[in-house]
């Protein structure tokens, strides 16, 4: 029962910006269970806080900290995960140290509980409780990818390294990340890659691989389905059976076990996720607005009774097998060869990002309101915010597409409107609408 709770309560992680890394820590934060009320440890005051429906934070009571431990805490940079290995206990894990702290809720005293050194290897690893001990798998961290299973000794208050019987991927880094307690395996795939070279550039590695923990064997389940928009929509949650991917009005809901895709659509809301985020039973909860509310529930599988079949998830490539091994080299050369080519000058654009370059293009660029941006997007009768969240990530995304590929800053300007300076209208920047035009 107690492994159940861990696991059930923990912070979904893994899925964190490595944006938020920069940010100062000046709290440890964590989620009640059984109210869903945000409580924190502010490290500046020393008092135990709760976050009001008002979104301000009221004092508690005091805690206690080692002074030289606050120092220690309060120059690092980095975000905090939490769980809770028992009913009195919060286990922080501050990201990219290694470094574990114990705070005791009866005695409200926050104790470091590690002995690590060596740190800065592993920013956005994926931690998770199996069998009452703490994993940290993957993450990045001093130029390069960590591609090793450690685990927490509460004894050694070390930790120590898991050794497969065979290589895994390359790199564990965002992406799909997820233990699953069922099948005893940790599924990863769809992540980043850097080159880290001088013309740096960042791929999307659709291997799809499972950890068996009884085994301590990797396998390969094959490529994710390139229908999958994992490029274009990068916010992913795990529940502990199913990933759910975000895509403004759209879900995809993923079981790597069965290997099913559904699809489920509701065009009068834009999911679009957010940093804090906790599981209880098969829903996700997350909070919007930088953090601030409102929380959003995505109940999995309520959605997916009202959910479409998409497809598989993953697929092996068998062709290997019926092929001689040099016509095998010369097709994989070409095939590599005309997709590097290629992926140099495609960009990738939806209907809707379509849909609105063509009418940037119309009438000789003619500004385009903000009323008339809202209708293009099917978001007029949405509420504002939800209209301004709509508009800004629609431009910010075909903007930073048009930017890689095209070495264009800003395409799509925001300017006052001539006949009232406080409204906004937008158009293409002035001289590229011949290459706009050749992309649509």
């Amino acid at each position: 029962m107690l492994a159940r709770l861990q696991i059930f309560w923990v912070l979904v992680i893994g899925l964190v910006s490595m944006e938020s890394a920069h940010a100062m820590m000046n709290s440890l934060e964590w989620i009640e269970p059984q109210t869903s009320v945000r409580k924190r440890l502010n490290l500046e005051s020393l008092f135990i806080e709760e976050q009001l429906p008002s979104n301000l934070w009221h004092k508690l009571k005091p805690f206690t900290v080692d002074g030289e431990e606050l120092k220690t805490l309060l120059v690092r940079y980095n975000n905090s995960r939490y769980f809770f290995p028992n009913k009195q206990t919060i286990r922080f894990t501050i990201q990219g140290t290694g470094f574990v702290y114990d705070f005791n809720m009866e005695t409200s005293q926050l104790k470091r509980i590690d002995q690590t050194i060596h740190s800065g290897h592993n920013f956005g690893a994926y931690q998770f409780y199996r069998k009452n001990i703490l994993y940290s798998i993957g993450g990045e961290g001093m130029w390069s990818y960590n591609r090793q299973i450690t685990y927490f000794d509460d004894k050694t208050r070390e930790w120590e390294i898991l050794r497969p019987k065979n290589q895994g991927p390359e790199a564990m880094s965002n992406g799909f990340q997820g233990y699953s307690d069922a099948e005893n395996a940790y599924f990863t795939g769809g992540g980043d890659q850097k080159n880290y070279l001088e013309n740096e550039r960042i791929e999307i590695k659709r291997a799809f691989f499972r950890f068996d923990f009884e085994t301590k064997k990797w396998e390969n389940l094959g490529e994710i389905n390139p229908s999958l928009p994992i490029t274009e929509h990068r916010i992913m949650y795990w529940n502990g059976t199913h990933f759910v991917l975000m895509a403004r009005d759209r879900l995809f809901i993923i079981d790597p076990v069965t290997n099913e895709i559904y699809i489920y659509r509701d065009n009068s809301f834009y999911f679009e996720g957010g940093n804090s985020s906790y599981v209880r039973n098969d829903t996700i909860f997350y909070y919007q607005n930088g953090d601030q509310g409102p929380v959003i529930s995505v109940p999995v599988n309520a959605l997916l009774k009202k959910a479409s079949y998409f497809g598989t998830f993953y697929e092996k490539d068998y062709s290997t097998y019926y092929y001689g091994a040099i016509a095998c080299l010369l097709l994989g050369l070409g095939g590599w060869l005309l997709i590097r080519n290629r992926s140099t000058k495609e960009i990738r654009l939806d209907a809707a990002e379509i849909k609105l370059l063509k009418r940037l293009l119309a009438e000789q660029n003619r500004p385009v309101s903000t009323q008339e941006l809202n209708t293009l997007l099917d978001c007029d009768t949405k509420s504002q915010e939800s209209q301004r969240r709509i508009r800004f990530m629609m431009i910010k995304q075909i903007n930073e597409k048009i930017e890689l590929h095209l070495d264009i800053h800003d395409c799509i300007e925001r300017i006052p409107s001539e006949e009232d300076k406080r409204l906004t209208n937008y158009r293409l920047k002035q001289g590229t609408e011949k290459k706009i035009k050749e992309l649509v």
